[in-house]
C-alpha cells in the first residue's frame, strides 16, 4: 500500500464529526455550507473543477439535475422536449 493510499484511508475512515475531519460541518475553512464535502469538494469555490464543478449553481450540467433550478428538463422555445439522438 503506498503512502497516498493511506492517506486516502485515514481521511476516509475519520468521524465526519471530527474537528480535524475535511468533511467536518463545522470546518473552521467553511464559511457556509456550500458543498457536503466542504470547499474543496465537487462544486464548492476551492474545488479542484472550480466553482462551475458538477452540481454547482454555475455547472453547465445543472440543468441535468433534478434539483437545479430548471428542473430535470430545461426549457426549449418555451416547450419541455427530450431530444435524443436515433441511430
Amino acid at each position: 500500500m503506498c503512502p497516498t493510499e493511506k492517506a486516502l484511508l485515514g481521511i476516509i475512515s475519520a468521524s465526519p464529526f471530527s474537528p480535524i475531519s475535511p468533511f467536518s460541518p463545522r470546518d473552521p475553512l467553511s464559511p457556509r455550507p456550500i458543498s457536503p464535502f466542504g470547499p474543496s469538494g465537487p462544486g464548492g469555490p476551492n474545488s479542484p473543477l472550480g466553482p462551475s464543478g458538477p452540481g454547482s449553481p454555475r455547472s453547465p450540467l445543472s440543468p441535468l439535475f433534478p434539483l437545479s433550478p430548471a428542473g430535470p428538463v430545461a426549457p426549449v422555445d418555451g416547450k419541455h422536449t427530450l431530444s435524443f439522438p436515433i441511430s
